[in-house]
């Protein structure tokens, strides 16, 4: 078995958009280090107001150690007053995309949106993770080709790394990185700080129909397209040799891949064919209006 799968998210990135990564990673960088402060900063309150809680309800210490309450007072108010910094200091520290598009660039996205819940919907999805050429001879299969496919979903989502109001189509990944794409660039996330950008231009995204031999349950919103046998012969007959054969359907699927130049590959079966196709041409649609910039 081949794997079905994406080269490192070190190579996949677009030259166009390798500044805007770098502007991502420098925001994570600073992001990091103010998260940690503030962790360490709200441990360091909840002491502190935990004590001033303690003295606040002892008469003793509140009247007697009037001096050391009220540096113990002071100390607590002073730690709200660095968490709440901290805390505005990590919201100004994210890099807030705002991603302005042409008119008709909106409208185009916005249908690819509504195509793809309508896809998301499969009662099916599988990302094809490996393959390999059958022997159909030795096999005595009519399958020309073995797959290894594992259930996924789509659904519309928010990238953790790109702060924007947003929800946009995701693609879940079996064997790496989720794809999100957003109105003029893909995101192949494997993880917060492995990532790739990648520009629609470079994009190959192409929605074909395939038959396929199901074997598991069949979905419901699929269609059969024919009947095949386990152990079959040249022209599509059983072969007798075999005593438990048995008839399988022959299922139509629509099959999406996705390839880029510099290594994405990419490979999803969804049960809803007409759902699937009309994503398909809604992508189109949306790539046709980016190139048009209208």
């Amino acid at each position: 078995m081949a794997d079905i799968r994406s080269a490192g998210s070190a190579v996949l990135t677009s030259a166009g958009l390798a500044a805007f990564k770098q502007s991502l990673a420098d925001a994570q960088t600073q992001y990091a280090s103010i998260e940690s402060a503030l962790e360490g900063a709200r441990h360091a309150e909840q002491l502190k107001v935990t004590l001033h809680d303690r003295w606040a309800k002892g008469w003793l210490f509140r009247h007697v150690l009037k001096a050391r309450f009220a540096q113990i007072r002071d100390d607590a108010e002073t730690s709200t007053a660095m968490r709440q910094e901290l805390e505005q200091q990590l919201d100004l520290s994210k890099l807030h995309t705002q991603i302005e598009m042409p008119d008709g660039v909106a409208k185009a996205f916005a249908r690819f949106c509504d195509a793809f819940k309508m896809c998301a919907g499969s009662y099916r999805i599988w990302d094809y993770v490996s393959a390999r050429s059958a022997n159909q001879v030795a096999e005595r299969t009519a399958a020309s080709r073995v797959v290894d496919r594992q259930p996924v979903s789509f659904a519309l989502g928010k990238c953790e790394i790109i702060d924007t109001p947003i929800s946009v189509p995701c693609l879940q990944n079996a064997n790496g990185g989720d794809l999100y794409f957003y109105p003029g660039f893909l995101v192949y996330l494997a993880a917060a700080t492995n990532y790739a950008l990648i520009e629609y231009s470079e994009l190959e995204l192409r929605v074909t129909r395939i038959g396929f031999q199901e074997e598991e349950n069949i979905p419901k919103d699929a269609q059969q397209i024919g009947t095949t046998w386990a152990k079959t012969n040249k022209d599509g007959s059983p072969d007798r040799r075999f005593r438990d054969n048995y008839q399988i359907p022959v299922m139509q699927y629509a099959r999406i891949t996705l390839r880029t130049p510099s290594g994405l590959n990419e490979e999803y079966v969804l049960s809803n064919v007409a759902a699937t196709e009309a994503f398909g041409q809604a992508w189109e649609a949306l790539r046709e209006a980016i190139q048009r910039g209208i």
